[in-house]
């Protein structure tokens, strides 16, 4: 007996009141759920009509993914860091491993200017890893379309969606180029594209716009690579899919979040140059 996509190697002695069918294993962020819109934004960007006829604003996986790795995230520290004891225990020896991990990797790439940094740099690490390796984990979704009983992964890796990782490379560009002018000043920012000669200011112009695109674009390359080719081993070769999650998922994340961080803390050193930290009370 067939039901949908599946096969039965039986027959059951009643009717089924669903069908139950195989999404694809390989689609863009679906759709959620609408956030109503009044008459008035109708016309902004990324409005969708709804079925009813009004308008409102998707909310994707992506968005939902992102929520729940948020707020997971936040409550895991807010929990775990309640009772902070003399002698660790396992929940706090995890994060002061973590903390000293982010605080040795600033320090290396900043010297004393990784006070100003260690925040974010954790912050960023943190959530690119859970984005990269959530996927890795079956948690299943269910959902009735059309008298169809679906079953599919709940969350989606929000960085195999290029707009989560356009917006990690823009807040760290945001913080680069920050940094410059607080150190280098609007002017010497600005003297900087025209050295070492004024002939080079095209090329220095493209390398200021590359180092968005790279870090997003490499990101967002990898994590959507590998869901692409697990979803083809599934089809082609379904016992090679389980070791490939863990390199692809898990390995692959966990190296793509160091290479993300590194190279925004490359990029933040290159802003700072040669610039003398001076602290401030």
């Amino acid at each position: 007996m067939k039901i949908g996509a599946i096969n039965l190697p039986f027959e059951l002695p009643f009717e089924l009141p669903f069908k139950f069918i195989t999404p694809p294993l390989v689609e863009g962020p679906k759709v959620m759920f609408f956030i109503p819109l009044p008459e008035w934004l109708e016309k902004i960007p990324f409005a969708m009509e709804i079925s009813n006829g009004n308008y409102g604003l998707p909310i994707t996986t992506t968005v939902t993914t992102t929520w729940f790795i948020l707020l997971f995230i936040f409550l895991v520290f807010k929990m775990s860091s309640r009772n902070f004891k003399e002698v660790p225990g396992k929940m706090q020896t995890l994060l002061e491993t973590f903390y000293l991990f982010i605080d040795d990797l600033a320090e290396q790439m900043l010297g004393k200017w990784k006070v100003k940094y260690v925040t974010y740099v954790g912050s960023l690490f943190l959530f690119i890893l859970f984005a990269n390796t959530i996927s890795f984990f079956p948690i299943p979704g269910f959902s009735v379309v059309n008298n169809s009983f679906i079953v599919a992964p709940l969350f989606r890796s929000p960085t195999a969606d290029l707009n989560t990782t356009v917006g990690l490379a823009l807040l760290t560009t945001v913080t680069f180029m920050f940094t410059n002018f607080k150190v280098n000043g609007v002017i010497g920012y600005i003297k900087s594209m025209f050295q070492p000669l004024p002939i080079m200011l095209p090329i220095n112009l493209v390398g200021e716009f590359a180092k968005p695109t790279n870090i997003s674009i490499r990101l967002f390359g990898n994590m959507f690579a590998g869901m692409v080719i697990i979803g083809l081993m599934y089809k082609a070769a379904p016992f090679l899919a389980g070791p490939l999650h863990l390199y692809f998922d898990l390995f692959g994340g966990v190296v793509q979040s160091f290479v993300f961080v590194m190279l925004s803390l490359v990029y933040i050193q290159g802003s700072i140059g040669d610039a003398e930290y001076v602290e401030t009370i």
